[in-house]
Formats: C-alpha cells, sequence, structure tokens
C-alpha cells in the first residue's frame, strides 16, 4: 500500500488519462496519511494548492473541522450553515430609499474621547427663550432637505443619489453665511431659516414616513468666522423634558482640531435652554405645541469643517468597518464568527456575531450556557452602540476573564437591529414607520424582519441550552447615569428577587455610572411588545433586561456631574461583562450576599411604608412596594398601530368592486321567485280559522308550518298545469320543490315580519269602517289610497297600482259600468270569502293592511 501510495504521488504531476480518479480519492481520504519519506510534506502540500485549499487557508478557516477516522481524514462543518454567509466584497454602499437624497462624501470622524472631564454645564445666569422668529414668516431659508412625497417605503437604493439637488442657497465670495448639510449617513437637518447674521433657527426631518419623533440631530457647518458667536436654535422637538437643562450639552467634531490637537468628539455650547415653542405639532390634532433647544458657540478656526450632534454617532458604516477589522486578526477568527441574520426592508444586512472558544467535542459545547445581547433597536440611540463596542472590544481581547468567559458561554450578539433607521438619521422608528421595539409579538415578518428573526433565533438558542440573560442596549433622554429595566413576576414570588441580583451586582461592579435606586421591574402593558418582555415570557428568560445608559453623565460616586465621553460608555460594556462573570462564578458567596441584602432593604422599605419598627416584625421577602416597581419616567412610547403601508391601504386605496357573475345555482333563485310571485297571483289562500284574533310576531314563528299545508299552499292552479307537465320533483321549468319552499318560507317570515299583527274584521264592521274613511277624506285622496287587490291574492303596493290601472284600462276598453263608492274608487262586483286592502292613514302617516273574512258582500256598496 506505500508503494502504491507513493507511486500514485508521483504520477501526480503527470498528465494522465486517470488523474481525475486519483485526485477524486486524494479528495475522499486515502493516502493522505502516507507520505512520502525525504519530501517533507511537499507533494501533500501541492495536492492541496491544486484543489483550491492551502495549509494556511485550513488553519485560518472557522467553519471545516478535522476527523481521522481509520486513518482518513474528513472534514465537516461546525455548524449548520442555516444563515446567510458573509462574503467580503470590499467597502460597499449601504442601501438607502429612493426617495432619499445622499452626498458621496461620508463623514469619517477620529474615534477618541477627550482626555479631560467635562462636566456639567452650569450657566452664570438665567437664559432667556428666544423668540421663534421663523414661524412669523421672517428670516431666510438657506438650507432645505425635504423628507420625499412617498408615504411610506416604495423601494430602495444603493449609494449615493445619481441626480443630487443643491440644498442649499447660493452664496457670494463675502457672504459669512454657514453653510449646513446633513445629506449623509445617520445626518438629520430638514431645514434652516437665518433670522439674524449670527442666529439660525433649526428644523429637524421627522422620522421616515412618520410625523413625529425630533429628537435626533447630526449635520455639519462649513463657512464659519472664527471668534464670533453664533446661536443655533432647534425649534420642532416633541419631547417635554429634556436633560439639557440639567447640565447636558451637545457634542462637537472640528476636523481641525482632531488634526492638530487630535480631540474627537467632545462637548460644547453655552446659553443652553429647553423651552417650549409656539409651533403645534402636526402628529395630533389636540391643540399641543413643539419644544425647542438653543445653545451658543464660538467657533476656534475660520473655515473649519465641523459637526454637531445629539450624541456620539455610530453609523452603519462604522460598524461594518469595526466587524471587518475584528475578522481581519487571526487569533480572533477562530473565536468569533460572524452571520447575517436577515436583511432589512431595504436590503441591508444585519450582522449576528458569535463568540465563544472552539471545543474539543459537541457534548463541551452544549455544556456551555448563553447569552444575547442587542443594541440600536433606536436609531437615534447612539450610546448602546458604543456599550456594544466595549463589551465586544473586551470578549475579544487576549484578557483572562475574556478567556474564561468564551470559555463558559456562547454569546449571540446583534450590534445594531435597525440599520436602515441609523442610515437615515431616524430617532425611534424603522422604515415601516413604527417602533420596533414595541412589535417583537408581531407575526409581520415583511414589516419587522429583524425583530421577528432575533425572536426566533433567541428561541431556538433556548432549545439548544440555557441562556443566562438577554439584555437590549439602550439611551435615555430624561434620565441621568445608567440604570436597568427588568421584569418582576407578581405570580410567582420566589423569583422576584433572583432578576434583581444581576443588576445589583452591577451597581456594586461600576458605582460611579450605574444606579440600582432608579432601576424598575414593572412589566406595563404598554410595554408587552418590548424585547425584554417577549423573551421574559416567550423564551422563559429569567434575567431579561434592558440597559440603559443616559445622554448626559452621571451623578454619583467620582465621576458626580460629569459628562460621559464614549470612552465611558466603553467602560459601561466592559463592566456588563465582568458582572457576568461574577453572577455565574460557581462560589456563590458574593449571590448569596447580595440575596439577603436585597431581602433587608425590601423588609426596611415595607416597614417604613407602614410605620412599624423593623426588629419587631418579620416580613416575606416576596412583599414589595408598588412604588418600587414603578417605572415612571421611561424614556419609550406606546404603539402605534400597523405599518404606515399598511394604514395607508387601509383608509386609502380604494378597489373598485368586480362585478359578481351570476352562477347557475343564483339563476336558478331569481327563476324560483319570479315563478313563486306568479303562482301567488293566481292562487287563493286558505282563510283563517277564527274571524277576529290577533297574532305576534313571536306567536307566528312558535306554529311553523307543516310539509303538508306548504304543499297544499304551493299547488299549482289548472291553468298552471295544463300548461305541460313538470319535473316529478320540481315546479315550474324545473325548479327544485325545496328550493320554492325556502323562498316562499323567506317571503312568509318578510310579511310577517312588516307588520306586528293581522286584524280580520266582519264584513259589517269594514262597510262601516270605509264610510267613516269616505266621510273623512276627499275623493282624490281616497282614490289614490284605497286599493282591493285581485281575490286572494296578497300584494305590495305597486302589483296594486299596476293591477288598479290593468282593471281601469280594461274598463275604458269595455266600457262596462264597474260599482263606485262614493269617492271614485272601484271596486270588484264579486269579493271572495278572504280578501285584503290596504288604506293609507294621514294621522299615523303609514299603510293599514286589513283581512276581511266572513260572507260576500253586497254587490254595489253605496250610501
Amino acid at each position: 500500500m506505500e508503494e502504491l501510495s507513493k507511486s500514485l504521488d508521483v504520477s501526480l504531476t503527470e498528465q494522465s488519462p486517470d488523474d481525475y480518479i486519483r485526485r477524486t480519492l486524494r479528495a475522499h481520504g486515502f493516502f493522505n496519511h502516507f507520505e512520502p519519506a525525504g519530501t517533507g510534506g511537499t507533494t501533500r502540500k501541492r495536492l492541496a494548492v491544486r484543489h483550491g485549499i492551502s495549509e494556511e487557508d485550513k488553519q485560518r478557516t472557522t467553519q471545516l473541522i478535522s476527523h481521522f477516522k481509520e486513518g482518513r481524514e474528513f472534514h465537516t462543518l461546525k455548524e449548520p450553515r442555516h444563515l446567510h454567509g458573509y462574503t467580503h466584497s470590499g467597502n460597499r454602499f449601504p442601501f438607502w430609499p429612493a426617495e432619499v437624497e445622499c452626498i458621496m462624501d461620508r463623514p469619517r470622524h477620529l474615534l477618541t474621547s477627550p482626555r479631560f472631564r467635562e462636566p456639567y454645564y452650569n450657566p452664570e445666569q438665567e437664559v432667556v427663550s428666544p423668540k421663534i422668529r421663523s414661524g412669523e414668516g421672517s428670516g431666510r431659508t438657506v438650507y432645505l432637505n425635504p423628507p420625499g412625497p412617498q408615504k411610506f417605503y416604495m423601494k430602495s437604493r444603493c449609494g449615493p443619489s445619481l441626480n443630487l439637488r443643491s440644498a442649499q442657497s447660493p452664496l457670494s465670495t463675502a457672504d459669512t453665511t454657514l453653510q449646513f448639510e446633513s445629506r449623509f449617513e445617520s445626518g438629520n437637518l430638514g431645514k434652516v431659516i437665518q433670522v439674524g447674521r449670527w442666529d439660525y433657527e433649526l428644523y429637524l426631518r421627522h422620522d421616515l414616513y412618520t410625523k413625529k419623533y425630533t429628537q435626533w440631530f447630526y449635520f455639519r457647518v462649513r463657512n464659519m468666522q472664527a471668534g464670533q458667536t453664533y446661536r443655533f436654535t432647534i425649534v420642532n422637538l416633541y419631547k417635554a423634558g429634556s436633560l439639557y437643562n440639567e447640565g447636558m450639552q451637545p457634542v462637537f467634531y472640528s476636523e481641525r482640531e482632531a488634526k492638530e490637537r487630535k480631540l474627537g468628539w467632545h462637548r460644547t455650547g453655552h446659553n443652553i435652554k429647553y423651552f417650549k415653542t409656539s409651533i403645534k405639532r402636526r402628529d395630533t390634532k389636540q391643540e399641543s405645541f413643539c419644544y425647542g433647544v438653543t445653545w451658543s458657540h464660538i467657533f476656534n478656526h475660520s473655515g473649519d469643517t465641523c459637526y454637531f450632534a445629539h450624541s456620539f454617532p455610530y453609523t452603519y458604516s462604522d460598524l461594518q468597518d469595526y466587524i471587518k477589522k475584528l475578522l481581519a486578526n487571526r487569533q480572533m477568527a477562530t473565536c468569533c464568527k460572524y452571520r447575517v441574520l436577515c436583511r432589512t426592508i431595504a436590503g441591508n444586512p444585519v450582522p449576528l456575531l458569535t463568540i465563544t472558544s472552539p471545543s474539543l467535542t459537541p457534548d463541551d459545547s452544549l455544556a456551555k450556557r448563553g447569552v444575547v445581547v442587542t443594541a440600536r433597536i433606536h436609531p437615534g440611540e447612539t450610546n448602546g452602540s458604543w456599550m456594544m463596542k466595549g463589551l465586544l472590544d473586551f470578549l475579544t481581547s487576549s484578557a483572562d476573564d475574556a478567556k474564561i468567559l468564551r470559555d463558559l458561554f456562547v454569546f449571540k450578539i446583534i450590534p445594531m437591529l435597525n440599520p436602515d433607521g441609523v442610515i437615515v438619521g431616524n430617532y425611534r422608528c424603522s422604515l415601516s414607520g413604527r417602533d420596533l421595539n414595541r412589535n417583537y409579538r408581531s407575526k409581520l415578518k415583511d414589516s419587522y424582519p429583524t425583530v421577528w428573526h432575533t425572536r426566533n433565533m433567541v428561541k431556538q438558542f433556548c432549545t439548544e441550552r440555557e441562556v443566562v440573560m438577554f439584555c437590549d442596549l439602550h439611551g435615555h433622554s430624561r434620565k441621568h447615569n445608567v440604570f436597568i429595566y427588568g421584569c418582576d413576576s407578581l405570580e410567582d414570588a420566589s423569583s422576584r428577587l433572583k432578576s434583581r441580583v444581576f443588576p445589583r451586582m452591577l451597581s456594586k461592579n461600576a458605582p460611579d455610572m450605574f444606579s440600582y435606586s432608579t432601576s424598575r421591574f414593572v412589566v406595563q402593558k404598554s410595554k408587552e411588545g418590548t424585547g425584554r418582555v417577549v423573551m421574559w415570557r416567550e423564551a422563559g428568560i429569567q434575567n431579561s433586561y434592558t440597559l440603559e445608559a443616559t445622554y448626559s453623565g452621571s451623578t454619583q460616586g467620582k465621576l458626580k456631574f460629569v459628562q460621559f465621553s464614549t470612552a465611558h460608555l466603553e467602560e459601561m460594556g466592559y463592566h456588563l461583562c465582568d458582572t457576568l462573570l461574577d453572577y455565574c462564578d460557581p462560589d456563590q458567596t458574593k449571590t448569596e450576599s447580595i440575596m439577603q441584602e436585597l431581602e433587608e432593604d425590601y423588609r426596611k422599605s415595607v416597614l417604613s411604608a407602614l410605620a412599624v419598627d423593623p426588629l419587631e416584625v418579620q416580613i416575606d421577602p416576596a412583599l414589595v412596594a408598588e412604588a418600587d416597581s414603578s417605572d415612571a419616567g421611561s424614556d419609550s412610547s406606546d404603539s402605534d398601530g400597523p405599518p404606515v403601508h399598511l394604514q395607508w391601504k387601509k383608509h386609502h386605496h380604494k378597489t373598485k368592486k368586480k362585478k359578481k357573475l351570476k352562477s347557475r345555482k343564483e339563476r336558478n333563485k331569481r327563476k324560483a321567485l319570479l315563478k313563486m310571485n306568479h303562482h301567488r297571483m293566481l292562487s287563493i289562500p286558505t282563510p283563517p280559522q277564527s274571524t277576529v284574533h290577533t297574532k305576534t310576531r313571536a306567536q307566528k314563528r312558535s306554529l311553523p308550518e307543516t310539509r303538508e299545508e306548504r304543499e297544499t299552499r304551493i299547488e299549482p292552479t289548472t291553468t298552471q298545469q295544463s300548461c305541460g307537465t313538470s319535473h316529478p320533483s320540481s315546479h315550474h321549468g324545473g325548479i327544485p320543490l325545496f328550493v320554492q319552499e325556502r323562498l316562499e318560507e323567506r317571503e312568509r317570515k318578510k310579511g310577517e315580519d312588516s307588520s306586528d299583527a293581522v286584524i280580520e274584521i266582519p264584513t259589517d264592521e269594514l262597510r262601516q269602517a270605509l264610510l267613516r274613511i269616505q266621510a273623512t277624506h276627499t275623493q282624490q285622496a281616497l282614490s289614490s289610497t284605497l286599493f282591493i287587490p285581485h281575490p286572494g291574492c296578497p300584494m305590495n303596493i305597486s302589483q296594486v297600482n299596476m293591477h288598479e290601472v290593468s282593471r281601469r284600462q280594461s274598463r275604458r276598453n269595455s266600457k262596462a259600468s264597474l260599482p263606485q263608492l262614493d269617492g271614485g274608487s272601484f271596486v270588484p262586483p264579486e269579493l271572495p270569502p278572504l280578501f285584503s286592502i290596504t288604506v293609507w292613514q294621514p294621522e299615523t302617516q303609514g299603510w293599514v293592511h286589513i283581512s276581511v273574512h266572513g260572507s260576500p258582500p253586497p254587490a254595489h256598496w253605496v250610501n
């Protein structure tokens, strides 16, 4: 066998007819464990190169696992590739909505935080709210960027706009007007009006396809003058409260400062004021007004390119660059896998990172517990991306704690859940026009693809292994510090304190930034569609949290009254990993001590509310005050209903009803109805037994008609029978008997419902009633209201009118004199034993139906 392998290895260099067979055998594992002596493995390496996979590539791959069985090598994938694969296609432009304009220039910022601390802004004197002058029609529009005419998302475009219009007003050489621009990734600025030489009023663009959510801003300015004080006022914000009145400042970036001083994003601005404006909101019919924020700034350099933002920007392209750099590290390539969870509405891929150390056996892999971390479901909450960056930096580092975490856990990380909203510069919504963090329970896969796939991925992940924690990273605009929203079970009292152990640990590991006192654990009805609640209820994850980081800074510890920078937010990501390691430590001493602290705190809080000495009463730890579980001040919004395109189609898109063609069944019903009406005109109904009685509607329905009575009532007359022989199972032209019976039953019920009772009176009483009617009504009124139908034929008014016209026409033709009543109405000379008349009563404004039973009346009715 060894000699055969040597001969085959030598013959591989020659082009023989059976070379394909040898390569196939080699590819299936034959002869791989034999290595020619003296070659040093060169033949094997040359063979691998010929097959397209070098030994170096085999060492770098993260998907192939080598197995040796009976001296042969087999390769298998580590896990099924049921998700989209990732290909290194270079720097690809993201997908934009077709109607949204985008410039070619992509802002590239220096991602370094300042080395100095930035304290809260404390104005020396009270700032006066400026008067909004652009709402009165004054000022000059210097920048205009409308969102587009579409009411909902239609199609996308890759990269910048081809026919880009100018959004700025033309400037002369000596003009000192600032040049604004926001048509880049994550930018948001709708309109700028210059109301003074150094004074500008700014209007933000609403979230795309909505009429609200104006809080995030990010724009560029040029053509500034150094040393001059400029004032910027945003006038259409929608939140009533903000941290701008509590020491928060907007962030600023200067390309000149970044180049000369290596200074990145930092806080700036003075004379800051958050106030209520006179501009009405467009998203509600109530009289509600927008809010505004104003600040002043002095530029240090003339002709610089500067940027202002609500918080530190982190774009979708920044995330792609970070992932590409992460995967380029050969050491981390074996621990970090990249997959595409799904694609957004516009077509942008949603990244999914799986971080864990390689396992030797499948049992070792299944023994690991799982952790799920997501971020950026709200595009304007950029501080969530910076915390995520700190978490990823630590997990992929070479630190000892990071290695232990990779050995113990499998991390499923989605760094950006709403790429479309991040790209277009939304604050809260996706291109569906709705908040994704209220639609985790939705089944609309096409409208909310990211949260739909995330929910299914987590459920599948829970079936494979135990998931310790789900954490969604957010930002908060009305509270200080970092805090948590958790989930408390009102039914299971034993698990209420367990979900609070991790936040309490986090407060001890990060005492300068995290605040346990502002954390809340209630589940409100309006928050049942959020990620933390759905993962807690449907996936059964006990530690399901929303980690909220403020836009401002800290009010405790060493960082008291210091505004957060990007370094502080990244540090919070590290503390999250460190606390997870403490929480899952096999030595549960720390966990038990924290449980005792929580029990004691709740015991004291309950007793203090009851004004009882804590030493005298023992309290169940499950008793928690309602005020402690309140999440008042939540920065989230309620759901607005279905996606915008479905709402628009429901209210605006009216489709024409297609003409429904009559089926054979419908034609038979119509034919049966016509035959039945003709039969009624010729048949004589059976008279009732009593002379005077009243039947209510309920009584009539309680006495159903028998089959014999129906057959007697619909028996055709001699004239009808003489027309031809009918089918034994049908009447009148092939109409089935049961169809006629059902139709006549419906008509009978309709006739019963039209009047509450049937009044039957003798003939002499009818004559007296007619005389009274004759005395009270004129000849014209009586002739138009008194109808005597054909014998035994109950007819409606239209049939009576046609019958009367036909009788009058026949009377003119025959010139026969019919018996007359005083009033001019005609009466048949001979009446059947049962007949009916219809009389109009002006007093009641209604028709009176009278059925007469008795002996035939006299031939002439006269006074």
